[in-house]
């Protein structure tokens, strides 16, 4: 699908691998004047990520009250810091996925809930340390089965040689019950089922009166499939895997060399 720039009524981009550079940054000054671009031009911004909610609005203080938010894989959107939807993992999912999390200590996972994310432990600090980049309520606990709260998603990664594998396991262990998804680099999710980046973009465009074909995406994962096709205009970055670029309306630049913000200017001015 295409779509002409004055037709754009939102932009949802993922975080790491698209919209980030490497480390988590990105051009703050370029981007404010591409925002203050959209907001006059009545563009609305999402950003739609694995990540935890509360690493989205640290990384965009200014905007969160004027932004949407489609976070944890599409587990829980907020629209200008309002939750609008929250997914819940069934009890029976989420009993069998912390018996997957202790079968293989070696494998680390955090658990996501609306409240915050947890990690068991026993778990490398390590771990805990690379999860806290993007989930920014993260704590310690004994047992994930002390956990009071609203659980959506499971995390992990491992070396990509092994990662095919372990998803495998995840998902027969839950059968059904929860899906699971590479993020690339050897990260992972288990999300509640039929839960997506694309099903959380729909919550926000059926709030704000938005259609799919007033849209443009951009992503770099198997995560943000679903989105990249249901949108008018779906853009792979140049690093996103090959089969992932041949399956995108059009391909932007690499988030190294800030393709989201290069596309977004070509568009708007």
């Amino acid at each position: 699908m295409t779509i002409r720039a004055n037709e754009i009524r939102l932009v949802a981009v993922d975080e790491d691998g698209t919209f980030l550079r490497d480390h988590q940054n990105y051009d703050h000054e370029r981007f404010e004047r591409i925002f203050a671009r959209m907001s006059q031009i009545g563009v609305r911004f999402v950003v739609a990520t694995g990540n935890q909610c509360y690493q989205v609005q640290d990384l965009f203080p200014s905007h969160t009250h004027e932004m949407g938010i489609v976070s944890a894989n599409g587990a829980y959107v907020l629209d200008a810091g309002e939750a609008v939807f929250a997914a819940r993992a069934s009890k029976a999912a989420v009993e069998r996925m912390i018996d997957v999390a202790h079968e293989r200590p070696e494998v680390p996972f955090s658990m996501l809930g609306v409240k915050g994310a947890y990690v068991e432990r026993g778990t490398p600090q390590e771990f805990f340390d690379d999860t806290a980049h993007y989930c920014h309520r993260l704590r310690w606990v004994d047992d994930f089965r002390e956990v009071d709260d609203q659980v959506f998603m499971f995390s992990s990664v491992v070396d990509e040689a092994v990662v095919a594998h372990e998803i495998e396991r995840c998902a027969e262990a839950v059968d059904g019950l929860m899906d699971v998804v590479s993020s690339g680099d050897g990260y992972f999710d288990v999300v509640c089922p039929g839960v997506s980046k694309a099903l959380g973009l729909q919550h926000l465009m059926e709030r704000w009166g938005v259609n799919p074909k007033q849209c443009i995406a951009f992503g770099d994962s198997d995560n943000d499939r679903e989105m990249l096709r249901m949108v008018g205009c779906g853009y792979a970055m140049q690093n996103a895997p090959a089969e992932l670029r041949a399956e995108a309306d059009r391909i932007a630049p690499p988030c190294t060399e800030d393709g989201v913000l290069r596309v977004l200017e070509e568009l708007f001015w």
